[in-house]
């Protein structure tokens, strides 16, 4: 397989890996503020609250992400 291919392959598997990244971080925010709500009595606050911190760890999961594609692609100019 050629290197360009190689480097796409790789890529696509770390694209997908932020996906389910940010899927995982919103519903483990859900799972964590339902759990408490259904121990404090607080239905529906600390799962909105939980699922809004579940969201910025989702999307702060994809800035680093883009980030060091970013860096990565900068670095690879370099060369060329």
């Amino acid at each position: 397989m050629k290197e360009e291919t190689k480097q796409y392959v790789r890529q696509l598997v770390k694209a997908s890996t932020v996906g389910f990244s940010v899927a995982f971080a919103i519903f483990i925010g859900v799972g964590i503020g339902f759990f408490l709500d259904t121990q404090f009595g607080t239905w529906p606050w600390l799962t909105i609250v939980f699922m809004i911190f579940g969201i910025v760890a989702g999307f702060k999961n994809y800035y680093r992400f883009a980030k060091k594609q970013q860096r990565e692609e900068e670095g690879r100019k370099k060369y060329y």
